[in-house]
């Protein structure tokens, strides 16, 4: 059986909100029921393509991260490593879920494709662009595409 090796992407003891935002990698050693630290790696460096880089180098197999934009997201897929983004939580908390796959109930507010490892890669954000990003709910709630026409 290969390892298997997980990566958080923090900032403290929680997941960074954006994948871009974290300050440190966290990584653990998945083996039958139990997940053990492997590691961790501090992040001076905001540039994207270090942190991919650094991720593959390491022999991540899954990344467990917050907010991450298609372009990384399709990235670390290209590099055949399983992205579980839109997920919020301390480590400890994210851990359990992973170890128990109940990810799905640590999904950010708002966001219902979070942590579905079955989701379409590049397809996992919140509203996949068709949510209220686009057009804004009237006084009474209610999507009305003249308030979109109103603003223009």
């Amino acid at each position: 059986m290969s390892e298997t090796i997980i990566c958080l992407a923090c900032y403290g003891d929680r997941l960074a909100s954006v994948f871009d935002n974290a300050d440190e990698f966290r990584f653990y050693k998945v083996d039958g029921d139990g997940i053990y630290p492997a590691g961790h790696l501090s992040l001076p460096s905001k540039d994207p393509m270090d942190r991919t880089s650094a991720i593959q180098a390491c022999g991540v197999s899954t990344l467990i991260c917050g907010a991450v934009c298609r372009r990384t997201q399709q990235q670390f897929i290209n590099a055949g490593i399983t992205v579980r983004p839109w997920v919020r939580g301390g480590v400890e908390e994210v851990l359990e879920a992973f170890r128990s796959d109940t990810l799905s109930a640590l999904a950010m507010p708002g966001c219902r494709a979070a942590a579905d490892s079955s989701a379409t890669p590049g397809m996992s954000c919140c509203r996949a662009g068709r949510g209220l990003g686009r057009r804004r709910a009237g006084a009474d709630g209610v999507l009305n595409m003249d308030n979109k026409r109103r603003r223009s």
